[in-house]
């Protein structure tokens, strides 16, 4: 029998404990829940026991959720760390950007709560390396261009920008990208359906919360890392862009729905965050990666055997953590083989393995190396789309021409 999964509930008031132990009691066969009534003893506690799950409240005397949370990032950087509260003003939100993986608004359905935990917990069994694994969860920010960096900035503090102006700039960079989208879907904000568009999400949130989030509580953060892996990023900044267009043509070709033409486009957009993370935390060794690969050479096993997982792998799960919807997650994670997926089509998967299949080589690979880009025609048959690739090629060529 698998070892239960380790979770620890803090909340100063012993009435919410108590309703959490019995909205939760169906879990007790998967989960071994431990309650604390302050921060300090949940301290205490992790001193003595490994926890998987840290969901603590925010509003509590002495040390409060965030403060909390950040020692638990510090102290214990592969715990999943859950805020779970009735305050919801912006100050408190914006308070647990760094330290808190997922927020959630009290009353807490117990399928939501249940769903936030276990969704990247599935994903972390994947993770064969503890190292990856304490990488990921131990991850505040994902680094950003430093002119686009330097660009938002500017543009926040000119008295002519705008949501559209700041969303231009946003949504030229993968890490802006998923960091202000994870905000925003997180549910303090309580959108009726998955934000997918930086425009949209900065629409929700409002210019004064984005400069606060930029300029006072630095949600974002330059590359700061060897120059010689600056331009690999901006060439995985913009290939990322061109994915993203081309997933959401092809969606939109085969008359998809408009959840799952965004989605289509967002899971283009983040589909390489996982190379974002490695070029971040193993910036020289992923760039040797990438020399040492020949022709017919897979990047999905180079990484592997590497560093034990693949790319694909680490952003699905970065993105499970923070609250984004399964159609982006499962695109993600399975774009190269789309086969592997378990259940019927995926239609986001689809456009998105079409358009890294029949879109732009992945940037930085040596002729004839293969970054996932052979498109899975079992896959494209079993979906009744086979006859279809022809027109996606040529609605490549046309984006293409027009780059």
């Amino acid at each position: 029998m698998s070892e239960k999964i380790q979770v620890l509930f803090v909340d100063d008031e012993p009435n919410i404990l108590n309703g959490l132990k019995r909205l939760m009691r169906g879990q007790r066969e998967e989960w071994e829940m431990n309650f604390c009534s302050s921060g300090q003893e949940a301290l205490d506690l992790l001193a003595r026991q490994t926890m998987d799950v840290v969901v603590s409240d925010m509003r509590m005397p002495g040390l409060d959720g965030a403060q909390l949370l950040d020692r638990v990032r510090k102290l214990y950087p592969g715990t999943i760390r859950v805020i779970l509260s009735g305050y919801a003003d912006s100050e408190s939100v914006l308070r647990t950007v760094g330290p808190a993986h997922i927020y959630l608004a009290k009353p807490c359905d117990p399928l939501m709560l249940k769903d936030a935990i276990t969704r990247p917990l599935a994903l972390r069994k994947r993770l064969s390396s503890p190292e990856m694994q304490t990488l990921l969860a131990g991850l505040t920010s994902l680094p950003s261009l430093p002119d686009v960096f330097l660009n938002l900035q500017a543009e926040l503090q000119s008295p002519r920008s705008s949501a559209a102006s700041v969303a231009e700039i946003i949504a030229k960079d993968v890490a802006m990208t998923a960091e202000i989208l994870r905000l925003t879907n997180s549910a303090y904000f309580s959108t009726p359906t998955k934000v997918t568009s930086p425009l949209l999400a900065v629409r929700t949130l409002g210019l004064e919360i984005i400069q606060s989030l930029v300029l006072r509580i630095g949600i974002f953060r330059q590359f700061s890392g060897s120059q010689n892996v600056v331009p690999l990023l901006q060439e995985l900044n913009a290939y990322s862009l061109s994915i993203s267009r081309l997933a959401e043509a092809i969606a939109r070709a085969e008359e998809m729905d408009h959840f799952v033409v965004t989605s289509a486009q967002c899971a283009g957009m983040l589909s390489s965050i996982g190379i974002l993370v490695l070029l971040d935390a193993k910036g020289s060794q992923y760039h040797e990666l990438l020399q040492r690969m020949g022709p017919k050479d897979s990047l999905s096993r180079a990484e592997f055997e590497t560093f034990g997982v693949n790319h694909n792998l680490i952003g699905a799960y970065l993105l499970s953590l923070w609250g984004f919807s399964d159609a982006v997650i499962e695109a993600v994670a399975f774009a190269p083989d789309p086969g592997d997926a378990a259940g019927g089509e995926n239609q986001a998967l689809t456009a998105v393995h079409a358009a890294q299949s029949l879109g732009p080589p992945f940037p930085a690979l040596p002729n004839g190396a293969e970054g996932g880009d052979i498109l899975d025609q079992d896959y494209m048959r079993a979906c009744n789309r086979l006859e279809r690739v022809e027109i996606w090629r040529t609605l490549a060529e046309q984006l293409k021409a027009k780059e």
